[in-house]
């Protein structure tokens, strides 16, 4: 992994997590406590994706004023409004011009 400065941010990509953001666009990203992810927290999300019969996918890590934001990938947008409404997170700034009218507030 190499991370990628830009003015707000660290981003932590690799060419595979690069890849799953282009091929499943729906991205959610979840602030983490400390530096990893609670196995707690990782076990339910399997669990989330297992219950689906979908394959987690992960995007960039994202280092953001000292908060480390994880992200996961769908490739449909109610599996990940239900992510998000299941675990917290945000969709990213850019994401968020993707989505439908009605679901920004236009």
């Amino acid at each position: 992994m190499r991370p990628a400065r830009t003015k707000r941010h660290v981003q932590f990509s690799s060419p595979k997590a690069a890849a799953n953001e282009s091929r499943y666009p729906n991205i959610v990203q979840l602030a983490v406590g400390g530096d990893e992810l609670d196995v707690t927290l990782g076990r339910r999300i399997i669990n989330f994706h297992k219950s689906r019969h979908i394959q987690p996918h992960h995007g960039r890590t994202i280092i953001r004023q000292q908060q480390i934001f994880y992200r996961w990938c769908f490739s449909d947008f109610a599996t990940a409004r239900e992510f998000m409404e299941q675990f917290g997170g945000e969709f990213p700034e850019a994401n968020v011009a993707k989505l439908p009218d009605l679901l920004r507030g236009d």
